[in-house]
């Protein structure tokens, strides 16, 4: 397939990541994820964003464990066919977990929050890292022990856990993928 320029083909490849190796994601990298998500529009360039990074993979573990039970994960994921012995993590074992949070109070929280995600996916895609979105976490919002180790605030809520880290496998396939026009207008 081509592409008009290297911007479109990292949204075209990019694809969400639930396989990776055990390698740790340098600082630098981090960093450059971070930056990324920081050059998002945001209303009225509030930039209400927080990051707290979980690199401690005993901690990441641990808080995959409240969600699922949180959650009642196990019984959902039977439901869904999903064998668990496969299943080790919510996180898939990713070996970094950045998580956003901002001021609940603040309206335009989400939005701001969902573009700067992007931001961060498409620049760890582009440095060779894969990336996930796991909305399961966000129930951590819920259990005040995690949001004091993870350093959030009470008057904040946990917007977008993403992890991070180098796939294990690479999706060459891009879906087809067309857009659903309600109405054009001319």
């Amino acid at each position: 397939m081509k592409f008009a320029n290297d911007v479109i083909k990292c949204i075209y490849t990019r694809r969400s990541i639930r396989r990776y190796l055990s390698k740790k994601v340098p600082k630098r990298l981090i960093d450059e994820l971070l930056n990324a998500g920081v050059m998002a529009p945001s209303a009225m360039n509030s930039q209400p964003w927080h990051f707290t990074i979980v690199e401690d993979k005993e901690l990441i573990n641990e808080l995959a464990r409240i969600v699922i039970k949180k959650q009642g994960l196990v019984g959902w994921l039977i439901k869904a066919g999903i064998k668990l012995k496969k299943f080790k993590s919510i996180f898939y074992n990713a070996p970094l977990l950045i998580i956003i949070s901002g001021r609940s109070s603040y309206m335009w929280l989400k939005d701001d929050v969902n573009l700067a995600v992007e931001n961060m996916f498409l620049a760890a895609h582009s440095l060779g890292l894969g990336s996930c979105w796991i909305g399961f976490a966000k129930i951590l919002n819920k259990d005040k022990d995690s949001l004091r180790r993870l350093g959030i605030p009470n008057d904040f809520e946990i917007v977008a856990p993403l992890i991070f880290g180098y796939p294990a496998q690479i999706k060459d396939r891009i879906p087809n993928r067309k857009p659903k026009i309600l109405k054009w207008i001319k």
